[in-house]
């Protein structure tokens, strides 16, 4: 299909234009990437500093520790455990109490 000489000049400063982003899209690609690999370097040697203190004989100070963190997880779930039952019966009387209305306004009526 022929092109005039004014389409084909604009054809030719869009495939220019869309060179010049592409190459900028891959120099803001590799950076993303490179950001992206420190990154998943920097979680890798949390990681591997986290195995190697949880490997680790605790000491002394850290038993301690440990076991008070072990009762306060424990204490925590049987909070939470208490805050169910309440919230569970706290529904059932607003349930009561709603059917009680109701039939007050039964009998009232």
């Amino acid at each position: 299909m022929p092109v005039s000489g004014r389409r084909h000049q604009a054809l030719k400063a869009d495939y220019t234009q869309l060179l010049k982003d592409n190459a900028q899209l891959l120099v803001e690609l590799r950076e993303v990437t490179s950001e992206r690999d420190a990154a998943r370097e920097v979680v890798a040697g949390l990681a591997q500093r986290n195995r190697e203190l949880i490997g680790r004989p605790l000491t002394g100070g850290e038993q301690v520790l440990a076991k008070q963190l072990r009762a306060s997880e424990e204490a925590r779930a049987h909070l939470v455990e208490q805050i169910d039952t309440l919230q569970t019966a706290n529904e059932a009387m607003t349930r009561d109490a709603y059917d009680a209305a109701k039939a007050a306004r039964q009998v009232s009526a």
